[in-house]
This record gives C-alpha cells, structure tokens and sequence, in this order.
C-alpha cells in the first residue's frame, strides 16, 4: 500500500485538467487493477482504520481551504482533494471484506461481472478468473450453472474447456456455437493447418455431449465448412429429441459449393427436418448454404426469418412460405439472400398477400428482378423501417423500384449495395418516384451504386409527376414551394463510389437547403477516394468521418432503437447493444 502515499507523477490525476471530476472515473480504477500487482499478504486492518482516518482529516481541511478562497479556485487543492479522494475510495475498496458476503450476493455479483463481458473472449475469461482467485470463489462461481450455460467453442479439439463450461452448466437452458476458426482471406497455403476444420468424427464428439442436453438448448448457432459435417449434424439433431426451449436456430455453411446442391434436394427442401419434434417457443430460425424439410416445420410465431445460398428445389413451396408467415404476425426481421419461396410462374396478381405488421427489417440480394417481384408480393409490410437492396446486378431492376414505391413509407435506413439499374427516362422516374415515397428516410447508405439514381435525391418531382399527380394550381401572387425529396436525409454513408460522385450529392443537398449533417465512409475505401473529393464533401457538409472495425454510426443506433421501441422491444434492444 506504499503507493497510496503519494501519487506518481505521471498518474492520470495528475495530469488532469479538472481532477475533481475524473478521481472517480472507471478508467483510473481500470488503470490501478490493469498495473497494480498482486498483494502477497493480508494488509492490517489497524492500519487500514487509520489511513482511512488520516484521510477522512486530509479530505475536511482541503475542503474547508476551498471553501475560504472562494469564488476563487486553486488547482493546487482541487489536485490533493481529488488524490485524496481516490486513494481514500481504493482502501475502502482494498478492504471490503468481499469473501465473506453471503453466497447470493457474491454469485449476483459474480453474473455482473460475466453478463457485462464485451465479446465471448472476455466472458470465458472473466469466469475462469473468478474460479482462480480463492477456494470461496470458486465454490460460489461452481455453484451458479448460469455463469457457464453460454459456451462457445473457440478452444481447439478436443474442446476440453467447452465441454467442462457444458458439465459445468448443469441443468440450465444452454447458448451453444460451434464454428471453426475463421481463416483470413490471404492466408498461405502454408498456414492452413492452423486453421482446420471440423470432421465428422469431431462434429460425432460434440453431438454426444449435446443430444443428450437437446430439451436444454435454448441457442444453437453452428457454423461448419464441410457438407458432410453439416449432415451428419442434422441427421443425428433433427431426430435427438424434442427441443421444448430452443428460441434460436442458425446454421451456416462456409464452404463450396455456394448454393445447396439440387441433389440434395428435393420438392420441397431437404431431407432432414430442423427437428422431428415441435419446437413450440422457436423465434429466430437462420439456414445459411443449406436447408431442411420445411413440409416438417411445425408452424411457429418467427421474429426472425433469414435464408441464404439456396437452389430453388431446397426452398419451401409458395404455399408452405405464405403458411410460414401467417404463423409469424410478430415477424420483425426478414432476410433473403439467394433464397426464399420457390419461383413459380404465376401472376402476381393472384399471390395472397400476407401481412406482417412488424416487420421492421427487410434484406433483399443476390437474385433475378422477377423473383424479388415474387417475394414482395408475397408480403404486404408498410411498417419496414430498415430496407437493404444487396448485390442485385446482371439485369435491370428497374421494376422491382416501381414495385416498392410507396410500399415502405416508414424506411428511415436504406442500403443499397449495387442495384443494377439502366439509364433510361422511364428509370429515372422510377428512381425519383421511389425516394419521393420515403420521406421518414434520415439515412442512406449505398455502395457501387449509380450516379443517375443518386441524383434522383436532387432532382424536382413535380417534372415527373403525371397530370393526375399534379397539385392544386396555388392562387395569383404565391409561390409554390419547391417539394424535396427525402426532407428528413441528414447521413450519408457511401464505399466504392467514382470521382465527384458523392460530392455532387452533397452539395447539392446544401443548395436545397437540407444540407446533410454527417457523411461516412469505411477506413478501407479511404485510399479509393481522393483528397480533393474529400475536400469537396468536407466544404459542403457538416461533419465528414472515417468509421474504423465497421462501427455502427450514431444514426444507425438511434433507428434501430426507433424500430425496437416501435414494438415495445427496447429493453430488449438495450441488451444486445450490451
């Protein structure tokens, strides 16, 4: 306790500005436990009880100094008081007798701990530190199954930390993920054997300690690269037993071929089902590279909904798909990617629309412009508040635009990611018409997309609107106020775009008088985009940043909060932003 004498001087505190408001700030007790060392020996109490004293002294004479000199202020004892303070507050918590506080504090404390962890490292981390630090700890951290029920499994084969986390759990609901380690792009053929993946017999291993904990499973995300691997696990899970609790199912598969293969195929899906028991509480259901036998899906209220890299015999039937959304009014979030309904060629005219009053999320890539004809008219959802067109390109989508004009009026957050669109009078319409019909939009982020559909932001939709659509004529000596599209765009978020291209959306947004607030762009396109483009935008808008580790924009927050609060969801919002 040596250093609670005097401060160093190159201590934080020392070094602050204003120390009487950061001598309780998290980050200098951060600092002390990431560089302090480990006590060798129990402290005396004695003299803990008079340190404190002297302090307790210290701290009233500082404040009654401050006091005399008022309305003046010394840096000098506002620096003292504030060491003071900080060293008085490590004490009381150096000698808080922690081990003896009843065991049901301590493991409520113990779940604070792990619960507020940043990333499944830090939680494995965190729990095996709490068995590491005394004989009562552990026995207090052993007893609570719920620190251990979320596993994943990030430790090599044979995996012996998730399993011993699995035993560990005891009879509690468990959030299992199995995956392997993820491999970097540009990894040498050398170093793949760091990287291995997961073989039958290993997957084999695994199962055994799962099946017989099926009712437990309440998460199970698996991510495998081989088919093998990914069949063997749906084979041996879909007939292990009934899974009364799971709420979330995903399963991806990483490698080749990218789509389900047709001969794995039949009518209607694959041959194994999810499960051969109902699974009454699912709500978050993600294939990912494979499917299942969707005629053997019990109907179940989904909030989530996201298929991807399937042909189009692995896809449930048109009818099995409207049966699947009529059993989901709660469906929030909906996500196709080179999957959905099996194409047929019908009207549509004639396909029943279901509708999914909270659906808040839509996600359309990767397919042909008639078959996201098909999806959306499958669906009659006015409440999307997050709309994402991705990776739709070889075609015109110039229908699909005319089709979602006035569909969506409540989108605040659009992503488009190249949207194939020809330059042709009637498109240009399109585009303008399309924007026109989203006035609530306050973010756009795009990416490969063409300058003539950007420019519909600019444009004056009264020269597109047919002699119907025209507005009242305004009376003698009044001028008629020019209408802006998206009133409400205050953040752009744009990536591989040309020279001048966002510049010119920019700036002339300024010269309508809606200038944007912020605009964004990923580290990684920074070296796609010159110094004069950077200038340019900078001159025209507000704030210009550059997002590092894909971080979530301040906008993109606030919507995705907007969205949760739309359905009574924010508690549960404010968690997974935890």
């Amino acid at each position: 306790m040596a250093f609670l004498s005097q401060l160093p001087v190159f201590h934080l505190l020392n070094q602050s500005r204003n120390p009487m408001e950061q001598w309780d700030s998290d980050e200098l007790i951060r600092t002390y436990l990431k560089n302090g060392h480990e006590p060798q020996k129990q402290p005396d109490p004695e003299l803990i009880r008079t340190r404190l004293k002297m302090f307790r002294v210290r701290m009233f004479e500082l404040e009654k100094l401050r006091a005399r000199i008022l309305p003046a202020t010394s840096y000098e004892f506002d620096r003292e008081l504030a060491a003071v303070m900080y060293k008085r507050k490590l004490l009381l918590w150096m000698s808080f007798p922690i081990r003896d506080l009843p065991a049901e504090i301590l493991t409520t404390i113990f779940r604070l701990v792990v619960w507020s962890s940043t990333g499944a490292d830090q939680a494995t981390q965190h729990r095996l530190w709490l068995t590491w630090v005394c004989k009562r700890f552990r026995e207090v951290a052993l007893a609570d199954s719920t620190l251990w029920n979320s596993v994943w499994f990030r430790d090599s084969a044979p995996w012996k930390r998730s399993l011993a986390f699995i035993e560990r759990a005891g009879t509690a609901p468990l959030d299992i993920r199995i995956n392997e380690k993820e491999r970097p792009e540009d990894l040498p053929e050398h170093l793949t054997a760091n990287y291995p993946i997961i073989t039958v017999d290993q997957i084999n291993i695994i199962l055994d300690v799962l099946i017989p904990r099926v009712p437990q499973l309440r998460i199970l995300v698996v991510v495998l690269e081989d088919m093998d691997v990914i069949e063997t696990f749906m084979r041996r899970f879909s007939s292990a037993g009934p899974p009364e609790i799971l709420e979330r199912f995903e399963m991806h598969r990483t490698g080749a071929p990218y789509l389900w293969p047709r001969e794995k195929s039949q009518e209607a899906g694959a041959e194994y089902p999810l499960s051969g028991y109902p699974t009454p509480k699912l709500r978050w259901l993600s294939l990912n590279g494979l499917s299942i036998d969707w005629n053997r899906l019990p109907p179940t209220n989904l909030r989530t909904i996201d298929l991807r890299r399937m042909c189009v015999q692995a896809c449930p039937t048109p009818d099995r798909w409207s049966e699947m959304l009529a059993a989901s009014p709660e469906l929030f979030k909906l996500s196709l990617d080179a999957a959905g309904p099996q194409w047929t060629a019908q009207r549509l005219e004639s396909i029943r629309a279901i509708d999914l009053p909270c659906l808040r999320d839509l996600i359309i890539g990767d397919m042909s412009c008639l078959y996201a004809l098909q999806i959306l008219a499958h669906m009659n959802a006015p409440r999307v508040m997050s709309l994402a067109l991705m990776t739709l390109t070889g075609q015109d989508y110039g229908p699909l635009m005319e089709m979602m004009t006035g569909r969506f009026p409540e989108v605040r957050l659009l992503q488009i990611q190249g949207m194939e669109l020809n330059k042709t009078d009637v498109n240009v319409r399109r585009a303008v018409k399309w924007f026109e019909s989203m006035p609530r939009l306050k973010l756009f982020k795009f990416s490969q997309t063409k300058p003539y559909l950007l420019e519909a932001l600019l444009a004056d939709p009264r020269e597109y609107r047919t002699p119907d659509e025209m507005e009242v004529q305004v009376a003698d000596g009044q001028e008629e106020t020019r209408p802006i599209i998206c009133p409400e765009l205050e953040a752009l978020y744009f990536q591989q775009q040309g020279d001048k291209e966002v510049s010119t959306i920019v700036k002339g947004r300024k010269e309508l008088g809606v200038p944007l607030r912020r605009v964004y762009t990923p580290n990684t396109n920074q070296p796609n985009v010159t110094p004069e483009e950077m200038a340019r935008i900078r001159e025209h808008v507000g704030q210009l940043f550059v997002i590092y580790h894909m971080l979530v924009t301040e906008e993109e927050d606030v919507i995705h909060e907007e969205m949760a609060n739309s359905l009574g969801l924010a508690v549960a919002w404010r968690r997974y932003k935890r």
